[in-house]
């Protein structure tokens, strides 16, 4: 009798155990995960003691990564990633070309394109348009009006369309026009709006801010718009500087200093805004960046998040002093909430980040790059942006003399 209540025992705590588990499972209690064992391979973009290279890792956050036996050469210090394929510009070949990511880690040449005939020098303007069109421009003279444009489809690569326009012109004196230059920019509605500049060859700059409003994908009626709410220039020095928010709405930094409008007030860096549906800068507002940081600030990229923020790179310029401690330790970034004009930096050492063009932004991460140039290291940088003012990992190191990071594109997976 006691071993048939042994069994009994037995039996109905057996047959519990077994009823929790399909309740767990009733209650959408998901088993341990499991870490996959093909995880993704990234391209880094990368300047190895002047040389340019593209160094692959499928660890962003430990270790090394060095272009020992890893690196490919490469033909510019700066690519564009679309999907599963990298674009670039070499300006000694005059040619795009289009390498594919591929998922064990290596890139594999897939076409060039010589581009002689829609360019003049150095494809300057070079803006991608959604995730079919790269939009190049380049002007036939420095200063002159007159611009040679293209487009490429992607990932076909194959050039779609061609042409040329005029900037409009600004008298600076009688008979005299201001010198003008084509910048980046960005689609805003069925327009493409793009930074520019009128100033002459003694740096002296025309009154307000400017961008130039032409019909897309048309490229024609150039239209001249402007703001006196400051003077600024609009996407020539600066890496990045228009980004389309979920709103619609077309924020764009705009650059005062050492390559442009040296400030004689005590307003550097700024952001424009353009609203939806509008081609006319909103002049009810602006983004004072020195006002709302207590010192002089000034922004040399903007970065599209989410939602109505982006990134911003930072930097006093009062810590710069010359020219030839521009490329040094004096740049971080920071979370801008481009409406309520709110910042919350981020608790990392400033840096020589200058030259980082454009970073890898996907589940909440900003990765890109972060450059002692006390230190002579160069580091992967992830930045999880709504997690706070320490959510900030200084990732791999990447070996060599005089490293530069620029670019990090992410290959597909099998």
């Amino acid at each position: 009798m006691k071993r048939l209540n042994w069994y009994f025992l037995i039996i109905f705590f057996s047959g519990t155990f077994l009823m929790s588990c399909d309740k767990d499972d009733d209650m959408g209690i998901d088993p341990p995960a499991v870490e996959p064992d093909d995880k993704p391979f990234y391209s880094l973009g990368t300047v190895v003691n002047e040389v340019s290279y593209i160094l692959t890792t499928d660890d962003l956050e430990n270790g090394e990564v060095s272009p020992i036996g890893n690196g490919v050469e490469f033909g510019a210090p700066e690519f564009i990633a679309s999907g599963e394929y990298i674009y670039f510009f070499s300006r000694a070949d005059k040619k795009f070309f289009q390498y594919q990511l591929n998922s064990d880690g290596s890139i594999t040449e897939v076409a060039s394109l010589l581009v002689t005939e829609y360019i003049t020098d150095r494809a300057y303007s070079q803006n991608l348009i959604g995730d079919h069109t790269l939009l190049i421009m380049d002007p036939v003279q420095w200063g002159e009006p007159e611009i040679k444009w293209f487009t490429i489809s992607i990932p076909d690569f194959t050039v779609s369309s061609s042409g040329s326009f005029d900037l409009p012109t600004i008298e600076q004196t009688a008979g005299v026009n201001w010198k003008v230059n084509v910048g980046r920019g960005a689609l805003h509605g069925d327009k493409f709006v793009m930074g520019t500049v009128y100033y002459d060859f003694d740096l002296n700059f025309a009154e307000g801010t400017h961008a130039i409003v032409l019909d897309y994908p048309s490229m024609e009626n150039p239209t001249l718009i402007e703001t006196k709410l400051t003077t600024a220039e609009l996407g020539i020095f600066t890496n990045n500087s228009f980004i389309t928010t979920e709103s619609g709405d077309l924020y764009i930094a705009g650059y005062r200093g050492f390559y442009g409008v040296v400030p004689d007030d005590n307003v550097h860096g700024v952001v424009f805004r353009i609203k939806a549906g509008e081609y006319e800068f909103d002049e009810d507002y602006l983004l004072d960046l020195t006002d709302v940081q207590g010192e002089s600030t000034q922004i040399m990229q903007l970065d599209f998040l989410e939602g109505e923020i982006g990134m911003g790179m930072l930097v006093n310029d009062d810590d710069i002093g010359t020219w030839d401690n521009l490329d040094n330790d004096h740049y971080t970034y920071a979370r801008i909430d481009l409406p309520n004009q709110t910042i919350q930096e981020f608790n990392m050492p400033k840096s020589d980040i200058r030259l980082n063009r454009k970073p890898l932004i996907e589940d909440g991460k900003y990765v890109t790059f972060i450059k002692s140039a006390a230190n002579s290291t160069t580091n992967v940088l992830e930045i999880e942006y709504n997690g706070g003012a320490d959510a900030v990992t200084i990732g791999a190191n990447i070996t060599g003399d005089n490293v530069i990071g620029y670019s990090i594109a992410k290959h597909p997976t099998e």
